[in-house]
């Protein structure tokens, strides 16, 4: 029995690092998305707050765009670093999003309430604005400039670092 469980404990450190270096894997994703600056997909979606929201509605915006669900790990874990980002440039020309995969609004209330997550969460429930964007793993993180073009696109977590240095790459360009 205890070599039984040796054999299969390092298959599972194996696993949990996939999961927590690679984020995680949403059935039906389309392939990485690109990072060579194009037009963004544009994509009309409802908000937890009831509202429609297009991605037309933040031009001259820079816009971060992160995919991610409430049971991806990794996409928690960055959830405060991008909050962080949120606050400091609330009076800039920047818009932070969080864009749901296949949820429903109350579990994702419910959960982003517990974080103390205030910036604008997105609720893809019918997957088209992932395939859009060709996501294939959670959490993915675009940068939209201000004229909505890709400037940046990141598979896995996001650190407030690498955030910080895409909004002001984006304001610059």
């Amino acid at each position: 029995m205890l070599e039984e469980m040796s054999a299969i404990r390092p298959w599972l450190a194996f696993a949990l690092a996939v999961v927590v270096l690679g984020g995680c894997m949403p059935s039906g994703g389309a392939g990485q998305g690109s990072s060579s600056p194009g037009s963004a997909p544009g994509f009309t979606v409802t908000g937890i707050d009831g509202r429609a929201h297009s991605l037309r509605d933040y031009r001259g915006k820079v816009v971060v765009l992160n995919f991610w669900a409430t049971w991806c790990i990794p996409c928690r874990a960055e959830m405060p670093d991008l909050e962080h980002e949120a606050r400091l440039h609330r009076s800039d020309p920047v818009a932070v999003l969080g864009m749901d995969w296949k949820e429903s609004a109350g579990p994702v209330q419910e959960f982003i309430r517990g974080l103390g997550v205030t910036y604008t969460i997105l609720l893809d429930a019918d997957g088209r604005a992932y395939d859009a964007y060709h996501v294939s793993a959670l959490p993915t993180t675009f940068v939209v400039d201000r004229k909505g073009r890709l400037a940046k696109t990141r598979l896995g977590i996001s650190s407030r670092e690498e955030v910080e240095a895409e909004i002001k790459d984006a304001l610059m360009s």
